[in-house]
């Protein structure tokens, strides 16, 4: 009986939730940082940040400009919804000792699928069905890009919890980009 309990000490042992290889003897998931991971998943992360940051300032645009009550519900929902998303990816990166993009429009506007400083102005001017309107196309096309990413992530990436977000992502801006499309119809 006492070999027996040392062997199941050692194999205990060698099973350190550090180690990638074994789950923590409590049955829990490996932490984030843990988990695999590739490139795939810190680049998703790295260029979902700026993206999600551009859907905020565009919701934000809403507010004051929109008539539509589903252009502004719209806004308020994608600001409360990116920012929990930015902070999930935030935190992997940092525990993946990565770097989290910096909060800089300039480089969010040359992305693809990001919308430019001027098409930002354009929409800053506008109010009413106008702005309704061209807030919606344009969200559209936004959210569209971000699908993309998201699917992309899907093929490629390693890290479960980033397919968990990548899923959802897609999963709700093809609900949202459908409703658009209806109300644009």
């Amino acid at each position: 009986m006492r070999v027996r309990t040392r062997l199941l000490i050692a194999a205990l042992a060698l099973c350190v939730p550090a180690s990638a290889a074994c789950a923590p003897a409590t049955g829990e998931p490996l932490p984030a940082a843990q988990a695999a991971y590739g490139e795939a998943d810190i680049r998703f992360s790295q260029e979902m940040i700026p993206h999600h940051r551009q859907t905020i300032q565009l919701a934000g645009l809403a507010e004051g400009r929109a008539d539509n009550l589903y252009v502004q519900d719209l806004g308020g929902r994608l600001i409360a919804l990116e920012q929990a998303d930015i902070v999930k990816m935030a935190s992997w990166l940092r525990e993946w000792k990565r770097k989290v993009p910096p909060d800089d429009a300039k480089v969010a506007h040359s992305m693809p699928g990001m919308l430019s400083a001027e098409q930002i102005k354009v929409l800053e001017g506008m109010s009413g069905a106008e702005f309704d309107k061209s807030w919606l196309t344009v969200l559209s096309r936004h959210l569209a890009s971000g699908t993309e990413m998201a699917e992309k992530v899907l093929d490629q990436g390693r890290h479960q919890p980033t397919l968990r977000l990548a899923k959802e992502m897609i999963k709700n801006q093809r609900a949202t980009i459908a409703e658009i499309a209806g109300l644009l119809a």
